[in-house]
Protein backbone atom coordinates (compact mmCIF):
# COMPACT_ATOMS: atom_id res chain seq x y z
CA UNK A 1 0.00 0.00 0.00
CA UNK A 2 3.05 2.56 -1.10
CA UNK A 3 0.41 4.68 -2.33
CA UNK A 4 -3.38 3.27 -1.84
CA UNK A 5 -5.59 4.96 -4.23
CA UNK A 6 -8.88 4.42 -5.65
CA UNK A 7 -7.15 3.77 -9.39
CA UNK A 8 -10.22 4.56 -11.53
CA UNK A 9 -10.62 7.28 -14.26
CA UNK A 10 -13.02 9.40 -12.23
CA UNK A 11 -14.42 11.11 -15.13
CA UNK A 12 -16.16 8.00 -16.26
CA UNK A 13 -16.96 5.88 -13.57
CA UNK A 14 -18.53 8.87 -11.71
CA UNK A 15 -20.94 9.08 -14.69
CA UNK A 16 -23.93 7.56 -13.10
CA UNK A 17 -27.63 6.76 -13.15
CA UNK A 18 -29.66 9.09 -10.18
CA UNK A 19 -33.90 8.25 -10.28
CA UNK A 20 -35.53 10.71 -9.30
CA UNK A 21 -33.30 13.90 -9.11
CA UNK A 22 -34.78 16.00 -11.12
CA UNK A 23 -38.34 16.10 -9.04
CA UNK A 24 -36.11 17.98 -6.49
CA UNK A 25 -35.45 21.66 -6.68
CA UNK A 26 -31.87 22.21 -5.21
CA UNK A 27 -31.95 26.16 -3.93
CA UNK A 28 -29.27 28.51 -4.12
CA UNK A 29 -28.31 28.30 -0.96
CA UNK A 30 -28.01 24.62 -0.78
CA UNK A 31 -25.95 24.77 -3.70
CA UNK A 32 -23.79 27.98 -1.98
CA UNK A 33 -23.13 25.78 1.35
CA UNK A 34 -21.97 22.05 -1.25
CA UNK A 35 -19.90 24.56 -3.38
CA UNK A 36 -18.02 26.34 -0.70
CA UNK A 37 -17.75 22.46 1.06
CA UNK A 38 -16.10 21.39 -1.81
CA UNK A 39 -13.94 24.51 -2.47
CA UNK A 40 -13.13 23.60 1.63
CA UNK A 41 -12.04 20.13 0.34
CA UNK A 42 -9.74 20.82 -2.39
CA UNK A 43 -7.93 23.83 -0.17
CA UNK A 44 -7.79 22.04 3.58
CA UNK A 45 -7.98 18.06 2.26
CA UNK A 46 -6.26 18.20 -1.41
CA UNK A 47 -2.26 17.79 -0.92
CA UNK A 48 -1.22 20.17 -3.71
CA UNK A 49 -4.32 21.65 -5.79
CA UNK A 50 -2.32 24.00 -7.46
CA UNK A 51 -0.17 22.06 -9.65
CA UNK A 52 -1.31 23.81 -12.91
CA UNK A 53 -3.33 26.64 -11.51
CA UNK A 54 -3.24 29.41 -8.37
CA UNK A 55 -5.11 29.86 -5.16
CA UNK A 56 -6.46 32.54 -6.92
CA UNK A 57 -7.64 30.77 -9.81
CA UNK A 58 -9.70 29.31 -7.28
CA UNK A 59 -11.02 32.01 -5.38
CA UNK A 60 -12.50 33.77 -8.53
CA UNK A 61 -14.04 30.03 -9.47
CA UNK A 62 -15.89 29.75 -6.60
CA UNK A 63 -16.85 32.71 -6.61
CA UNK A 64 -18.46 32.37 -10.21
CA UNK A 65 -19.50 28.77 -9.29
CA UNK A 66 -21.84 30.44 -6.34
CA UNK A 67 -22.72 33.16 -8.44
CA UNK A 68 -23.69 30.58 -11.52
CA UNK A 69 -26.26 28.82 -9.27
CA UNK A 70 -28.46 31.51 -7.76
CA UNK A 71 -31.53 29.97 -9.16
CA UNK A 72 -33.32 26.47 -7.81
CA UNK A 73 -32.03 23.96 -9.88
CA UNK A 74 -32.42 20.08 -10.09
CA UNK A 75 -29.57 17.95 -9.08
CA UNK A 76 -28.45 16.73 -11.99
CA UNK A 77 -27.54 20.46 -13.34
CA UNK A 78 -26.29 21.35 -10.40
CA UNK A 79 -24.43 18.07 -10.89
CA UNK A 80 -23.09 19.25 -14.32
CA UNK A 81 -22.07 22.39 -13.15
CA UNK A 82 -20.03 21.37 -10.66
CA UNK A 83 -18.30 19.00 -13.15
CA UNK A 84 -17.26 22.40 -14.35
CA UNK A 85 -14.58 22.43 -11.60
CA UNK A 86 -12.75 19.43 -12.84
CA UNK A 87 -10.17 21.20 -15.43
CA UNK A 88 -8.81 22.51 -12.94
CA UNK A 89 -7.82 19.65 -10.79
CA UNK A 90 -6.23 15.77 -11.24
CA UNK A 91 -7.63 12.75 -11.99
CA UNK A 92 -7.74 11.79 -8.75
CA UNK A 93 -10.71 14.17 -8.29
CA UNK A 94 -13.97 13.14 -8.94
CA UNK A 95 -17.25 14.31 -8.93
CA UNK A 96 -20.38 12.27 -9.76
CA UNK A 97 -22.19 13.68 -12.92
CA UNK A 98 -25.99 11.86 -12.59
CA UNK A 99 -27.87 10.82 -15.82
CA UNK A 100 -31.45 10.43 -15.71
CA UNK A 101 -31.72 8.26 -18.77
CA UNK A 102 -29.33 4.96 -18.92
CA UNK A 103 -30.16 5.35 -22.88
CA UNK A 104 -27.94 7.34 -24.97
CA UNK A 105 -26.96 7.34 -28.88
CA UNK A 106 -23.61 7.08 -30.18
CA UNK A 107 -22.71 10.47 -31.90
CA UNK A 108 -19.96 10.55 -34.38
CA UNK A 109 -16.91 10.63 -32.48
CA UNK A 110 -14.77 14.02 -33.34
CA UNK A 111 -12.05 15.38 -32.31
CA UNK A 112 -11.98 18.21 -29.54
CA UNK A 113 -9.76 21.22 -30.40
CA UNK A 114 -10.63 23.95 -27.60
CA UNK A 115 -13.69 25.74 -28.73
CA UNK A 116 -13.92 23.52 -31.86
CA UNK A 117 -15.18 19.82 -32.83
CA UNK A 118 -13.43 18.14 -36.00
CA UNK A 119 -15.71 15.79 -37.84
CA UNK A 120 -13.26 13.75 -40.12
CA UNK A 121 -11.12 16.96 -42.18
CA UNK A 122 -14.45 18.70 -41.63
CA UNK A 123 -14.92 21.20 -38.71
CA UNK A 124 -18.58 20.77 -36.97
CA UNK A 125 -19.98 24.53 -36.29
CA UNK A 126 -23.58 24.18 -35.27
CA UNK A 127 -25.96 20.94 -34.10
CA UNK A 128 -29.54 21.71 -34.10
CA UNK A 129 -28.98 25.45 -34.21
CA UNK A 130 -26.87 25.41 -31.69
CA UNK A 131 -22.99 26.53 -31.61
CA UNK A 132 -20.52 24.06 -31.13
CA UNK A 133 -18.32 26.22 -29.44
CA UNK A 134 -20.01 26.91 -26.12
CA UNK A 135 -20.70 22.84 -26.13
CA UNK A 136 -17.03 22.46 -26.77
CA UNK A 137 -16.10 25.16 -23.96
CA UNK A 138 -18.20 23.26 -21.63
CA UNK A 139 -17.20 19.84 -22.20
CA UNK A 140 -13.61 21.02 -22.19
CA UNK A 141 -13.67 22.48 -18.19
CA UNK A 142 -15.14 18.83 -17.24
CA UNK A 143 -11.96 17.12 -18.33
CA UNK A 144 -9.14 16.69 -15.49
CA UNK A 145 -5.65 18.44 -16.90
CA UNK A 146 -3.63 15.55 -16.39
CA UNK A 147 -5.04 13.13 -18.72
CA UNK A 148 -3.27 11.71 -22.04
CA UNK A 149 -4.32 13.22 -25.28
CA UNK A 150 -6.02 10.45 -26.13
CA UNK A 151 -8.14 9.57 -23.02
CA UNK A 152 -8.84 13.44 -22.98
CA UNK A 153 -10.44 13.41 -25.89
CA UNK A 154 -12.28 9.83 -25.24
CA UNK A 155 -13.45 11.11 -22.07
CA UNK A 156 -15.18 14.12 -23.83
CA UNK A 157 -16.73 12.10 -26.36
CA UNK A 158 -18.54 10.02 -23.83
CA UNK A 159 -19.51 13.57 -22.10
CA UNK A 160 -21.17 15.08 -25.15
CA UNK A 161 -22.95 11.59 -25.86
CA UNK A 162 -24.31 12.00 -22.58
CA UNK A 163 -25.08 15.56 -22.54
CA UNK A 164 -26.14 15.23 -26.05
CA UNK A 165 -29.05 11.98 -25.40
CA UNK A 166 -32.01 13.62 -23.57
CA UNK A 167 -32.60 15.51 -26.87
CA UNK A 168 -31.64 12.35 -29.01
CA UNK A 169 -34.32 9.76 -27.28
CA UNK A 170 -36.87 10.05 -29.66
CA UNK A 171 -34.69 11.15 -32.98
CA UNK A 172 -31.79 9.43 -34.91
CA UNK A 173 -30.63 12.78 -36.86
CA UNK A 174 -29.32 15.66 -35.86
CA UNK A 175 -29.02 18.90 -38.02
CA UNK A 176 -26.08 20.75 -38.65
CA UNK A 177 -23.79 23.17 -40.23
CA UNK A 178 -20.02 21.73 -41.47
CA UNK A 179 -16.94 24.18 -42.14
CA UNK A 180 -15.39 22.07 -45.31
CA UNK A 181 -12.89 23.04 -47.84
CA UNK A 182 -15.60 24.24 -50.07
CA UNK A 183 -17.08 26.30 -47.74
CA UNK A 184 -20.14 25.90 -45.50
CA UNK A 185 -22.49 23.25 -45.57
CA UNK A 186 -25.77 22.18 -43.88
CA UNK A 187 -25.54 18.64 -42.97
CA UNK A 188 -27.72 15.53 -41.63
CA UNK A 189 -25.70 13.70 -38.64
CA UNK A 190 -26.55 10.38 -38.26
CA UNK A 191 -26.25 8.39 -34.38
CA UNK A 192 -26.88 5.23 -33.33
CA UNK A 193 -28.52 3.84 -30.24
CA UNK A 194 -25.85 2.76 -27.98
CA UNK A 195 -25.33 -1.32 -28.32
CA UNK A 196 -24.24 -3.04 -25.68
CA UNK A 197 -20.43 -3.84 -26.18
CA UNK A 198 -19.36 -7.65 -26.89
CA UNK A 199 -18.16 -9.73 -23.49
CA UNK A 200 -14.20 -8.45 -23.82
CA UNK A 201 -11.26 -10.36 -21.87
CA UNK A 202 -11.07 -7.04 -19.76
CA UNK A 203 -14.62 -7.32 -18.53
CA UNK A 204 -13.28 -9.84 -15.89
CA UNK A 205 -10.70 -8.62 -12.86
CA UNK A 206 -8.16 -10.92 -14.19
CA UNK A 207 -8.01 -13.79 -16.71
CA UNK A 208 -5.38 -15.83 -18.79
CA UNK A 209 -5.24 -17.29 -21.73
CA UNK A 210 -2.21 -19.84 -23.32
CA UNK A 211 -0.77 -20.12 -26.61
CA UNK A 212 1.35 -23.56 -25.96
CA UNK A 213 2.16 -23.76 -29.76
CA UNK A 214 4.16 -20.46 -29.70
CA UNK A 215 5.45 -21.21 -25.71
CA UNK A 216 3.49 -17.81 -24.40
CA UNK A 217 1.01 -17.17 -22.51
CA UNK A 218 -1.24 -13.85 -21.37
CA UNK A 219 -2.10 -12.45 -17.89
CA UNK A 220 -4.81 -10.20 -17.74
CA UNK A 221 -4.58 -7.91 -14.75
CA UNK A 222 -7.49 -5.46 -15.25
CA UNK A 223 -7.14 -4.07 -12.01
CA UNK A 224 -5.52 -3.71 -8.69
CA UNK A 225 -8.67 -3.65 -6.35
CA UNK A 226 -8.65 -7.23 -5.98
CA UNK A 227 -7.31 -6.90 -2.20
CA UNK A 228 -9.91 -4.98 0.03
CA UNK A 229 -11.13 -7.59 1.79
CA UNK A 230 -10.12 -11.34 2.59
CA UNK A 231 -12.21 -13.96 0.21
CA UNK A 232 -10.82 -11.66 -2.74
CA UNK A 233 -7.19 -11.51 -1.65
CA UNK A 234 -7.18 -15.23 -1.34
CA UNK A 235 -9.07 -15.52 -4.50
CA UNK A 236 -6.56 -13.44 -6.34
CA UNK A 237 -3.50 -15.03 -4.83
CA UNK A 238 -5.11 -18.64 -6.06
CA UNK A 239 -5.50 -17.68 -9.14
CA UNK A 240 -2.27 -16.14 -9.60
CA UNK A 241 -0.47 -19.21 -8.25
CA UNK A 242 -2.80 -21.95 -10.23
CA UNK A 243 -1.23 -19.77 -13.45
CA UNK A 244 1.90 -19.71 -12.65
CA UNK A 245 2.22 -23.54 -11.73
CA UNK A 246 0.78 -23.70 -15.19
CA UNK A 247 3.18 -22.00 -16.94
CA UNK A 248 6.09 -23.68 -15.35
CA UNK A 249 4.11 -26.96 -16.19
CA UNK A 250 3.77 -26.26 -19.81
CA UNK A 251 7.04 -25.20 -20.27
CA UNK A 252 5.71 -21.80 -20.95
CA UNK A 253 9.18 -19.43 -22.40
CA UNK A 254 7.19 -15.81 -23.12
CA UNK A 255 4.43 -14.09 -20.50
CA UNK A 256 2.51 -11.13 -21.39
CA UNK A 257 1.25 -9.02 -18.64
CA UNK A 258 -1.82 -6.89 -20.05
CA UNK A 259 -2.45 -3.42 -17.74
CA UNK A 260 -3.89 -1.89 -20.95
CA UNK A 261 -7.15 -1.80 -18.76
CA UNK A 262 -5.71 -1.59 -15.65
CA UNK A 263 -7.50 1.63 -13.77
CA UNK A 264 -5.79 1.00 -9.93
CA UNK A 265 -6.46 0.16 -6.72
CA UNK A 266 -4.15 -0.84 -4.26
CA UNK A 267 -0.09 -1.40 -4.76
CA UNK A 268 -0.83 -5.13 -2.43
CA UNK A 269 -2.47 -6.21 -5.46
CA UNK A 270 0.94 -5.73 -7.77
CA UNK A 271 3.24 -7.24 -4.90
CA UNK A 272 1.00 -10.55 -5.33
CA UNK A 273 2.29 -10.76 -9.10
CA UNK A 274 5.76 -9.64 -8.60
CA UNK A 275 6.55 -12.16 -6.13
CA UNK A 276 6.40 -14.80 -8.98
CA UNK A 277 8.73 -12.85 -11.27
CA UNK A 278 12.57 -12.96 -11.43
CA UNK A 279 13.77 -9.20 -9.69
CA UNK A 280 17.15 -7.34 -9.38
CA UNK A 281 17.99 -6.02 -5.66
CA UNK A 282 16.08 -2.66 -6.03
CA UNK A 283 15.67 0.75 -4.00
CA UNK A 284 12.46 2.61 -3.74
CA UNK A 285 12.52 5.80 -2.91
CA UNK A 286 9.10 8.28 -2.51
CA UNK A 287 8.50 11.72 -0.94
CA UNK A 288 4.78 11.98 -0.07
CA UNK A 289 3.30 15.34 0.64
CA UNK A 290 -0.05 16.09 2.25
CA UNK A 291 -2.17 18.30 5.13
CA UNK A 292 -3.32 16.38 8.59
CA UNK A 293 -6.70 17.26 8.18
CA UNK A 294 -6.17 14.91 4.78
CA UNK A 295 -4.21 12.31 5.83
CA UNK A 296 -6.29 11.70 9.36
CA UNK A 297 -9.69 11.68 7.20
CA UNK A 298 -8.10 8.98 4.99
CA UNK A 299 -6.83 7.34 8.14
CA UNK A 300 -10.66 7.09 9.30
CA UNK A 301 -11.71 6.28 5.76
CA UNK A 302 -13.87 2.94 5.15
CA UNK A 303 -11.06 1.81 2.62
CA UNK A 304 -8.49 1.45 5.76
CA UNK A 305 -11.18 -0.28 8.03
CA UNK A 306 -12.09 -2.90 5.83
CA UNK A 307 -8.91 -3.56 4.54
CA UNK A 308 -7.18 -7.58 4.32
CA UNK A 309 -5.05 -8.30 7.72
CA UNK A 310 -2.43 -8.80 5.19
CA UNK A 311 -3.11 -5.39 3.29
CA UNK A 312 -3.25 -4.03 7.08
CA UNK A 313 0.43 -4.72 7.76
CA UNK A 314 1.70 -3.13 4.08
CA UNK A 315 -0.99 -0.05 5.50
CA UNK A 316 1.22 -0.38 9.49
CA UNK A 317 4.59 0.47 7.37
CA UNK A 318 2.60 3.54 5.04
CA UNK A 319 1.30 4.77 8.68
CA UNK A 320 4.68 5.19 10.31
CA UNK A 321 6.58 5.73 6.97
CA UNK A 322 4.06 8.50 6.15
CA UNK A 323 1.01 8.84 8.20
CA UNK A 324 2.43 9.92 11.20
CA UNK A 325 5.48 12.50 9.71
CA UNK A 326 2.72 13.97 6.99
CA UNK A 327 0.94 14.68 10.17
CA UNK A 328 3.39 15.87 12.61
CA UNK A 329 5.13 18.04 9.60
CA UNK A 330 3.50 17.96 6.26
CA UNK A 331 5.62 15.55 4.59
CA UNK A 332 7.15 12.14 4.57
CA UNK A 333 9.75 9.67 3.18
CA UNK A 334 10.76 6.13 2.52
CA UNK A 335 13.70 5.01 1.13
CA UNK A 336 13.38 1.08 1.17
CA UNK A 337 16.14 -1.52 -0.59
CA UNK A 338 13.79 -4.33 -2.00
CA UNK A 339 15.71 -8.14 -2.26
CA UNK A 340 15.64 -9.23 -5.63
CA UNK A 341 13.98 -13.08 -6.44
CA UNK A 342 16.21 -15.45 -8.16
CA UNK A 343 13.81 -17.95 -7.78
CA UNK A 344 10.90 -16.19 -10.28
CA UNK A 345 9.16 -17.63 -13.67
CA UNK A 346 12.45 -18.43 -16.02
CA UNK A 347 11.44 -16.97 -19.52
CA UNK A 348 10.74 -13.31 -20.58
CA UNK A 349 8.48 -11.09 -19.70
CA UNK A 350 6.82 -8.26 -21.80
CA UNK A 351 4.01 -6.18 -19.87
CA UNK A 352 1.35 -4.49 -22.17
CA UNK A 353 0.54 -0.70 -21.19
CA UNK A 354 -1.67 2.17 -22.31
CA UNK A 355 -3.20 5.50 -21.72
CA UNK A 356 -5.72 3.42 -19.91
CA UNK A 357 -3.36 2.06 -17.23
CA UNK A 358 -3.53 4.29 -14.39
CA UNK A 359 -3.01 4.62 -11.00
CA UNK A 360 -1.84 1.46 -9.58
CA UNK A 361 -1.91 -0.07 -12.64
CA UNK A 362 0.63 2.42 -13.84
CA UNK A 363 2.78 1.80 -10.17
CA UNK A 364 2.80 -1.71 -11.32
CA UNK A 365 4.76 -0.90 -14.58
CA UNK A 366 7.12 1.17 -12.55
CA UNK A 367 7.89 -1.98 -10.48
CA UNK A 368 8.82 -3.64 -13.48
CA UNK A 369 10.81 -1.00 -14.68
CA UNK A 370 12.73 -0.27 -11.50
CA UNK A 371 13.43 -3.91 -10.52
CA UNK A 372 14.13 -5.12 -14.33
CA UNK A 373 11.53 -7.90 -13.88
CA UNK A 374 10.08 -7.00 -17.54
CA UNK A 375 10.00 -4.93 -21.02
CA UNK A 376 7.14 -2.66 -21.29
CA UNK A 377 5.63 -2.35 -24.28
CA UNK A 378 2.46 -0.50 -25.61
CA UNK A 379 1.55 3.74 -25.13
CA UNK A 380 2.33 5.73 -22.00
CA UNK A 381 0.56 4.96 -18.94
CA UNK A 382 -2.20 7.38 -18.22
CA UNK A 383 -1.24 8.50 -14.60
CA UNK A 384 0.61 11.71 -14.41
CA UNK A 385 3.43 12.18 -11.98
CA UNK A 386 3.91 13.10 -9.37
CA UNK A 387 0.60 11.82 -8.22
CA UNK A 388 -2.20 12.58 -6.15
CA UNK A 389 -3.48 9.32 -4.37
CA UNK A 390 -5.03 7.75 -1.54
CA UNK A 391 -8.67 9.34 -1.74
CA UNK A 392 -11.34 9.53 0.55
CA UNK A 393 -15.42 9.38 -0.57
CA UNK A 394 -18.22 11.26 0.53
CA UNK A 395 -21.27 13.32 -0.05
CA UNK A 396 -22.29 16.97 -0.43
CA UNK A 397 -24.15 18.04 2.58
CA UNK A 398 -27.08 18.90 0.35
CA UNK A 399 -27.55 17.67 -2.51
CA UNK A 400 -25.89 14.51 -1.81
CA UNK A 401 -23.66 14.12 -4.82
CA UNK A 402 -20.71 11.80 -4.56
CA UNK A 403 -17.16 13.21 -4.70
CA UNK A 404 -13.64 11.85 -4.29
CA UNK A 405 -10.86 13.76 -3.20
CA UNK A 406 -6.98 12.88 -2.61
CA UNK A 407 -5.11 13.27 0.36
CA UNK A 408 -1.41 12.68 -0.38
CA UNK A 409 0.90 13.53 -3.22
CA UNK A 410 3.44 11.10 -3.52
CA UNK A 411 7.13 12.07 -5.22
CA UNK A 412 9.03 8.92 -7.00
CA UNK A 413 12.38 9.25 -7.73
CA UNK A 414 14.72 8.79 -10.20
CA UNK A 415 13.58 11.27 -11.96
CA UNK A 416 14.18 9.50 -15.23
CA UNK A 417 11.59 6.86 -14.47
CA UNK A 418 9.50 9.22 -15.80
CA UNK A 419 9.53 11.37 -19.14
CA UNK A 420 7.03 14.72 -19.00
CA UNK A 421 5.09 13.33 -15.72
CA UNK A 422 4.34 9.57 -17.79
CA UNK A 423 5.93 6.38 -17.62
CA UNK A 424 6.55 5.10 -21.18
CA UNK A 425 7.01 2.06 -22.97
CA UNK A 426 10.35 0.52 -23.46
CA UNK A 427 9.24 -0.56 -27.01
CA UNK A 428 6.29 1.65 -28.61
CA UNK A 429 3.34 -0.24 -29.74
CA UNK A 430 -0.33 0.98 -31.12
CA UNK A 431 -2.94 -1.08 -29.22
CA UNK A 432 -6.00 -2.99 -30.65
CA UNK A 433 -9.38 -3.06 -28.81
CA UNK A 434 -7.96 -6.61 -27.91
CA UNK A 435 -4.78 -8.24 -28.62
CA UNK A 436 -3.79 -11.07 -30.22
CA UNK A 437 -0.92 -13.86 -31.61
CA UNK A 438 -0.19 -12.16 -34.36
CA UNK A 439 0.49 -8.98 -31.92
CA UNK A 440 2.10 -11.24 -29.22
CA UNK A 441 4.86 -12.77 -32.10
CA UNK A 442 5.47 -8.97 -33.38
CA UNK A 443 6.64 -7.95 -30.17
CA UNK A 444 8.60 -10.39 -29.70
CA UNK A 445 10.06 -9.78 -33.33
CA UNK A 446 10.40 -6.31 -31.98
CA UNK A 447 12.38 -7.14 -28.87
CA UNK A 448 15.04 -9.02 -30.69
CA UNK A 449 15.69 -6.21 -32.93
CA UNK A 450 15.83 -3.49 -30.24
CA UNK A 451 18.17 -5.85 -28.80
CA UNK A 452 20.33 -6.51 -31.55
CA UNK A 453 23.69 -4.69 -31.13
Amino acid sequence: MRNLVAGILILLSFIACSGGSDKYLLSAGDMKEDIQYFFHLIRDIHPDPYQRYDSMTFVALEAKMIESCSEPMTKKDFGKRLMKIRKFLDGHVGIEFPSSDKRYYDFPYVEFCEDKMLLGSDTLLAVKDSFVSFTALDIDSMVPWDLPARISNDSKNMLLNFLLSPALTRTRTYTGVLKTANGLQDTIISVEANRKKQASVYDKLYSSVFYPEDSMAVLYYNTCTVVYNKQSTEQYKSFVDSFFKELESKGIKTLFIDVTHNNGGSDGSNDIVMNYLKTDVHTLKAKMLGKKSGVKAFLDSDLMKHLSSENKVEADKWVQSFGYPIMENGVGYREETIPGNDSGYDGKVFVIMGNETYSSGAHFCMAIKRSNAGILVGEIAGQYYPICGNGIKGYLPNSKIMYQMPTTQTIYEPATLFKDGYICPDIPYSLKEEMGPDDYREILTLSSVSCTP
